[in-house]
């Protein structure tokens, strides 16, 4: 089934560095998704004060959105791990 969608995501730090730091790391990430994807998903991450917000933009079948959230949410967790260390 094919959708189209738009999704907003917004993590709350509460701190800016960290906040700077995990967004910098999602938005390369974004950046380097294949060509053929960014016909159809359109994924922007950003920061404000102490939060990262991911816009995501998306118009196709539904298992592909429903991976590439999970995906974001994924790198996020690997982005808070490296910050932490």
């Amino acid at each position: 089934m094919e959708v189209k969608a738009r999704v907003e995501i917004v993590w709350h730090y509460g701190d800016e560095a960290k906040a700077r730091a995990i967004a910098g790391a999602i938005q390369v990430d974004n950046e380097g998704m294949p060509e053929e994807l960014k016909k159809s998903l359109n994924v922007q991450t950003r920061w404000v004060d102490g939060d990262v917000i991911t816009k995501v933009k998306y118009s196709g079948e539904i298992d592909t959105l429903i991976k590439a959230l999970d995906d974001v949410v994924f790198s996020v967790k690997i982005a808070e791990d490296s910050v932490e260390v």
